[in-house]
């Protein structure tokens, strides 16, 4: 888009369209005073019963609760503790377990995967079948809370009074959508909490971040409160981490079909840091730049959320001239800031070369597509884990198989169309592709992994 800012109303309610990183840095970052509130969510908090998504809730002390005891269990220094690291390595050496095995099914594993490695993380609770019941109840109730948001499908959030019709007035459908979505939310982002503490006074629960922020508690203060808080913040975790990490991952393999060049050269450096028949640890982070420039590319060329959640303000202000009245809606245009051919030239291509100097290494100088994950004090608090969850996966797949285009029956070469499904969060329309090992060793290698 040619203009900076676009202001737009609706139904009287102001919107300000930002399509330019001076404008999402200047306003979202600098006055994050001003423009860290959130709008009310009447679909999805209020009718679907997620009060609780802390991502979505107004900017105050209750906000700050949750986002706090996210940050101190995963954030140090910019980077995740370790405590996490053995679950993010156990998925993925399942992953490349189940990609051996059927390599056809590879969108399938590595669902489960990005699925069962949060649930992990967030409740202990290991998913030991493909159909496991909390993953099937976070992809319901994930794709209810994502039709929830998009903007303009329901009105009663622009006329919250509409939430007091009865469901059965004509037009007030909506009504049973939150109903079922309600169910979902609830047996996916809340019910598991009630299994770890049934777990914790059986003794018997596995290491997690609800019975490690659960053993944590202060005694003397408000047990319900931290409860409650343990409780949002774990259901966000498993849910908004599993959805689009696993739609990162079939982006990933997207690109390493559409540019083979890259998957070689991504190869070429694993083999000469790591050596033939090895796939990469978090040690060995900073010997493989390109591998981690893969991984921002992966961010930046197809993103996910093309319009990041909406940020609301909460007091008069001006930018360049332009008056911004408090309760202003501010959405931020992800995809013109990361698809800015000036700061990424060619930017339709998937080129990881992007992020490096003329020494191989990465460049400090070139920017950090982090906008993927947000903005301001609202930025996902998990991009850090996200980042490690993909660097890891595509590592260890890169270093043990070959992926390459498929080849149906008469010989012809299978192109994926490399399009995206519309909507608030875009995902990659399924495609055929062939995954073998690129060696007897590396098949070997994932066989005998624990």
């Amino acid at each position: 888009m040619d203009s900076e800012i676009i202001y737009l109303d609706v139904l009287g309610t102001p919107i300000v369209v930002l399509n330019s990183f001076e404008a999402v840095t200047e306003l979202l970052e600098k006055r994050a005073a001003v423009y860290s509130d959130r709008p009310r969510f009447v679909m999805v908090q209020e009718l679907m019963g997620w009060a609780g998504a802390f991502s979505l809730m107004p900017y105050g002390s209750f906000w700050r609760s949750h986002r706090r005891l996210f940050s101190c269990e995963f954030v140090t220094q910019g980077k995740g503790p370790a405590w996490h690291h053995p679950h993010l390595i156990r998925g993925v050496n399942e992953a490349l377990r189940r990609l051996l095995e059927s390599p056809d099914q590879w969108m399938t594993h590595l669902r489960h995967q990005a699925s069962a490695t949060i649930l992990e993380i967030a409740y202990g609770i290991r998913a030991e079948k493909d159909q496991d019941p909390h993953i099937r109840a976070a992809e319901l109730g994930m794709k209810y809370t994502s039709d929830g948001l998009t903007p303009g499908r329901y009105l009663v959030d622009t006329l919250p009074w509409l939430r007091f019709v009865p469901a059965w007035v004509p037009g007030a459908s909506f009504q049973a959508v939150g109903r079922e979505g309600r169910k979902f939310i609830k047996a996916a982002f809340s019910d598991p909490f009630d299994e770890v503490t049934e777990a914790i006074a059986s003794g018997t629960a596995n290491p997690s971040f609800t019975a490690r922020c659960l053993e944590k508690m202060d005694q003397d203060g408000d047990i319900a409160y931290q409860q409650l808080v343990i409780r949002n913040v774990a259901g966000v975790l498993f849910g908004a981490a599993s959805d689009t990490t696993a739609l990162t991952f079939n982006t990933f393999i997207l690109a390493m079909v559409k540019y083979p060049e890259v998957q070689v050269k991504a190869q070429q450096e694993l083999d000469t840091v790591l050596g033939p028949d090895h796939i990469p640890s978090f040690a060995d982070r900073e010997s493989l730049p390109y591998l981690s420039a893969v991984v921002k590319e992966c961010l930046r060329w197809e993103v996910l959320l093309p319009f990041s959640a909406p940020h609301r303000s909460i007091a008069d202000d001006v930018y360049k001239g332009y008056h911004i009245p408090a309760g202003t809606l501010i959405l931020p245009n992800t995809w013109a800031v990361l698809q800015d051919e000036s700061v990424y030239p060619d930017a339709r291509t998937f080129n990881p070369d992007r992020y490096l100097d003329k020494e191989g290494k990465l460049d400090s100088s070139i920017r950090d597509p982090e906008a993927a994950f947000g903005y301001g004090r609202r930025i996902c608090p998990g991009r850090h884990m996200a980042r490690e969850s993909i660097w890891l996966t595509a590592g260890s797949i890169l270093a043990c198989f070959h992926i390459e285009k498929y080849v149906d029956l008469h010989g012809n070469v299978v192109e994926p169309s490399g399009k995206y499904s519309p909507g608030l969060v875009r995902a990659p329309e399924s495609f055929p592709c062939i995954i073998k090992p690129r060696s007897k060793e590396c098949a070997d290698l994932i066989k005998a992994l624990s």
